[in-house]
């Protein structure tokens, strides 16, 4: 029986290869980079970088390292990944901090289990990589809300006279998640606000919830906690990342039932309990979309985060900026970061962290300044003295 069933499966596997071969010249020329890289914070100590091909293929990163070259695939239990046109490699952040990398990949029309056939393959330029150098100031860009309007956010961003150390990018970039071209929208807004040479970090909106592709992507940011919630730092600021979910429960006619995000929360909350303040770093922020954090699924994420010594929360979904939301319900800061506005405008975010100081800076995409803020640490949210009565 086994003779028989090889022999089958090299009968197969000659007649796709011949089958491929008349078409491999054609589907080779149209094998290409669709979205340049992005590196992606992933939890803790490392980064993933991911990309997209136009056809099925391989995926790996190569750089130097101390003397030693490196080649990292795109591989999952073992078996390099070659169904998928989305491509992503995880990679120590001390590996990449202010190095140069290359990504490529080789395209792969019919794979057996006896037989692959090939295609050519695509390589990058170099992209020079910077991470933390111990700037005096770091400066953070937040986008969240783009909303498949890129061109304005990109309007707005052109406002700032530094440029950013690393991109946030805070939620509902694209308003539904149903198909890979969705998702290759995210990474495409990713590379035109990082170029894939700084950090980007991505928390998921309530918009990347909808659609079947929604929990397929997180699978391909590979975190260290397997959902797209983690803890990461830059230099001197220490960051948690949340996925708060949904603006609306899960029995709403909205998801026809197809959706948990109780257990999902459920599982954050739990790992946001083991989480211990960062005694070390100078700022502690946090960052999520949906900027309620008393009640996410029953659960009060005002509490926990207090436990971690929290500096400032940003959050987006309101499509406004606020500097002073929900003033009073938390021991720490609490803002929102803009993004698309109702008249289809855009509002983009530069945080700048130096010193005792956490500055904020607000344009529009006609270069308004649309807020100015400055957050002062150690947090200090009583209440302003009344001014001072003239004698007599």
């Amino acid at each position: 029986m086994y003779v028989l069933n090889m022999a089958i499966n090299v009968i197969i596997s000659a007649i796709l290869v011949i089958q491929s071969a008349f078409m491999l010249p054609l589907e080779t020329l149209l094998f290409r980079f669709d979205t340049a890289a992005s590196v992606f914070e992933s939890g803790d100590d490392m980064y993933t970088v991911i990309w997209s091909t136009s056809l099925p293929g391989t995926g790996y990163v190569t750089y130097e390292y101390e003397g030693a070259q490196y080649t990292v695939m795109d591989e999952e239990n073992a078996a390099i990944r070659s169904t998928d046109t989305v491509h992503s490699v995880r990679i120590p952040k001390a590996h990449l901090d202010n190095n140069t990398y290359v990504y490529h990949s080789q395209q792969v029309g019919v794979r057996r289990a006896y037989v692959a056939v090939k295609g050519r393959t695509v390589s990058s330029d170099p992209v020079a990589f910077r991470g933390y150098a111990g700037q005096e100031e770091i400066h953070a860009l937040v986008i969240s809300d783009i909303h498949e309007n890129p061109d304005a956010a990109a309007k707005a961003v052109a406002s700032f006279d530094a440029a950013p150390d690393l991109v946030i990018m805070n939620g509902d970039e694209v308003s539904y998640m149903t198909s890979v071209v969705k998702f290759k929208q995210v990474l495409s807004y990713a590379h035109r606000f990082s170029g894939g040479a700084i950090p980007v970090i991505y928390t998921r909106g309530n918009h990347e919830n909808r659609g079947e592709y929604g929990s397929a992507a997180v699978d391909i940011f590979k975190t260290t906690t397997g959902g797209m919630y983690f803890t990461c730092s830059y230099g001197p600021i220490s960051m948690i990342c949340l996925d708060s979910g949904e603006d609306k429960a899960d029995s709403d006619w909205t998801y026809s039932g197809l959706v948990d995000h109780e257990a999902y929360i459920a599982r954050e909350t739990e790992w946001m309990r083991s989480l211990t303040p960062d005694e070390e770093a100078e700022y502690r922020i946090a960052i999520a979309h949906i900027p309620h954090l008393k009640n996410r699924y029953g659960f009060n994420w005002i509490e926990i985060l207090a436990e971690q010594k929290l500096d400032l929360f940003v959050g987006g979904h309101k499509h406004r900026v606020n500097f002073d939301f929900n003033k009073g319900t938390a021991p720490f800061y609490q803002m929102l970061d803009g993004g698309k506005t109702r008249d289809n405008g855009y509002i983009a975010t530069m945080l700048t962290f130096g010193g005792a100081q956490i500055r904020v800076l607000c344009y529009d995409d006609q270069h308004n300044v649309k807020g100015e803020h400055i957050y002062t640490l150690p947090v200090d949210l009583s209440p302003a003295a009344p001014p001072e009565q003239p004698a007599g």
